[in-house]
């Protein structure tokens, strides 16, 4: 300890005389002999080393204060005062400090993040292992940058309402997409909502992600949405409204929801009645039921109905009861050609992500009062696509065999 005791006076003695040039020699030789043996100080020594270390090193030129910041970045035990003032000096110095140093505090960063710059804000998003706490503070004052650098850190612990808000920085933030949708740490909820404005490319991650969904998750949304619509009575609906309700409760009562009842309501221009049954017979809420029903490239009426088995002519009538545009008939026409063609088993995997996004949906839209958005995107060639790739891949295998 003789020659680090040594040094340590040195450099409190330069440090009062004020000689710029002997400041800069002295403090990058002291740093070195800091990093030796960075465990071996007595307590009273480490506070000796911030305290006048970090007085000299507000006095040399940024480039110093950069070599130091990246020489102290990657020791744990680097005196604290020290590193709290670089990791708040000016980006270029503080960068290795915010991404790679373990002797920052939870507080130290969610200060950084409320006081600096949206650059600090940037490298501590990129840290390994933040904490729910830090994340949140990022959530809140990120910018784009900030966000899609936080969304790549799949080590970074994000509680869910700012999952939340993420997803919901996604529909117009294109960067964060890909990302979000890569986290396995996103409720299946929040996963399903992105999967209506995602890309192709995006839907088909989503899909394959399908399989580790709980099969009691699905079997108990598909319970609460049907529940939801037998209870779906409000005091300032319109009246026709209500009786739509009423028969289709009655309905229910009566296990009278099927085939038949879905074509005589769409034959006889009962629209909302349809959708309500429409929305139990398929095991939907009703607001994702209308997406469905809007969307009126019959694309994903097409996935809802081969994935709960309609006829054919079910679907047929179904879709051509739907129509009031004569653009859409051809639509129309191309949609029952591919009809059969859809894997009833992948139809059911993106009925999975349709069912268990009922509660979220229905508590964000405010209830279950009929609206009309429209889907952002079409599942059906995606579906089809991957049944293509299915089938090539096995008769590749045959035809090694």
């Amino acid at each position: 300890m003789g020659v680090e005791a040594s040094r340590l006076k040195e450099l409190i003695s330069v440090a009062k005389e004020g000689s710029s040039h002997k400041r800069r020699d002295l403090l990058r030789e002291i740093t070195d002999v800091f990093m030796i043996s960075p465990d071996r100080y007595t307590s009273n020594e480490m506070q000796h080393f911030d305290v006048i270390m970090s007085r000299v090193t507000q006095n040399v030129e940024v480039a110093l204060r950069s070599e130091i910041a990246n020489k102290l970045a990657d020791i744990p035990t680097a005196p604290r005062g020290l590193l709290k003032q670089l990791a708040n000096d000016e980006f270029s110095v503080a960068e290795p400090i915010l991404k790679r140093s373990a002797g920052l505090s939870e507080k130290d960063l969610t200060q950084i993040v409320r006081l600096r710059s949206q650059q600090h804000m940037k490298a501590i998003a990129k840290r390994s292992g933040l904490s729910e706490t830090v994340t949140k503070e990022i959530v809140e004052r990120g910018n784009k940058e900030v966000l899609v650098s936080l969304a790549k850190n799949k080590s970074a612990k994000i509680e869910q309402a700012s999952l939340k808000k993420l997803v919901d920085h996604s529909r117009t933030i294109t960067e964060l997409q890909t990302p979000m949708t890569g986290r396995y740490d996103l409720a299946p909820q929040l996963l399903t909502q992105m999967y209506f404005f995602v890309s192709s490319a995006l839907k088909k991650q989503i899909l394959n992600r399908s399989d580790v969904l709980d099969p009691s998750l699905i079997d108990q949304s598909i319970k609460a949405n049907r529940k939801k619509i037998l209870s779906m009575v409000s005091s300032d609906v319109r009246v026709e409204v209500k009786e739509a309700q009423q028969f289709i409760t009655d309905k229910i009562k009566a296990n009278a929801i099927n085939e038949t009842l879905l074509k005589e309501l769409i034959e006889s221009r009962r629209a909302t009645e349809f959708l309500l049954a429409f929305a139990h017979f398929v095991g939907v809420d009703s607001s994702t039921a209308n997406r469905i029903l809007q969307d009126h490239s019959w694309e994903s009426l097409a996935i809802a109905s081969r994935a709960v088995g309609l006829e054919r002519a079910t679907f047929a009538k179904i879709v051509f009861g739907l129509q009031n545009q004569k653009d859409e008939q051809n639509k129309g026409l191309r949609i029952l050609d591919l009809y059969l063609k859809i894997p009833q088993d992948a139809a059911e995997r993106v009925m999975r992500f349709w069912r268990v996004r009922a509660q979220a949906a229905a508590k964000e839209a405010g209830g279950d009062e009929v609206k009309k958005p429209r889907l952002d995107r079409k599942p059906i060639k995606e579906v089809l696509k991957a049944q293509e790739n299915e089938q090539e891949s096995t008769s590749a295998k045959k035809a090694v065999a």
